[in-house]
């Protein structure tokens, strides 16, 4: 899957098969598995992956965006401290405005509150080495309480909306390369409290499979089922 903006660039395809991406069921969503651990050093987190999981739906009413996020429950001690997103650069990052939503569970308080925030520039928040992003969710981080904490089965949801027309879609892009050996990715987060003492941190990435690629698999699966129904 190409993109036309500068310094959104296409992946390979190796990189595209290997990722943990789930393809949206609906043209209205964005669904995004987080299983790519990458950077020198980093520890995954307890449990497979996915460690994270966050959805962004329009509702096919283009200017509102809900976007939801869920921990896995088996990242055992771990928690994100920040989260990367990209944005279309043909519309104006400054419009977007974030409203936190009392269903979320237990977990970051509102943005703005607790020490969390929601930063946006364009290129703005680098990835350790390894993409340079356009939206920084940022919770809080040790010494942060548990109870203000982003933490494994809690979920954070927030409304999104922008004087222009933005859907799903409009967080379809990857990162500008930033150096380093991994990446681009749709997004990133970053876990922090990994290893066996607690005392490592992870970066995992988000990268998109291109539709040719699960047609393919479809097909696949297709003949599959043909030949089991003659036999």
């Amino acid at each position: 899957m190409g993109f036309t903006a500068t310094g959104k660039c296409c992946l390979g395809l190796a990189a595209l098969i290997s990722a943990s991406v789930i393809l949206p069921a609906q043209a209205n969503t964005l669904s995004l598995n987080y299983g790519q651990v990458f950077s020198t050093g980093s520890v995954a987190p307890d449990g497979g992956a996915p460690y994270l999981t966050a959805t962004f739906d329009d509702g096919n009413t283009p200017g509102s965006v809900t976007l939801t996020m869920s921990v896995s429950p088996t990242v055992g001690g771990a928690d994100v401290d920040e989260l990367y997103f990209n944005f279309d650069p043909t519309l104006d990052l400054t419009q977007l405005a974030f409203a936190y939503n009392s269903a979320s569970s237990t977990g970051p308080a509102a943005a703005g509150g607790g020490n969390n925030g929601i930063f946006v520039g364009v290129d703005a928040f680098q990835a350790d080495g390894d993409g340079k992003f356009d939206i920084n969710l940022n919770f809080p981080p040790p010494p942060g309480t548990g109870a203000s904490r982003w933490n494994g089965g809690e979920t954070v949801i927030y409304n999104i909306t922008s004087t222009e027309s933005i859907t799903a879609d409009s967080f379809r892009f990857l990162s500008a390369p930033g150096g380093g050996a991994g990446g681009p990715f749709l997004s990133a987060a970053h876990f922090l409290s990994t290893g066996l003492n607690g005392n490592d941190s992870a970066w995992v990435g988000a990268v998109p499979i291109p539709a040719a690629v699960w047609l393919f698999i479809s097909g696949l699966l297709g003949l599959v089922g043909l030949a089991r129904n003659r036999n």
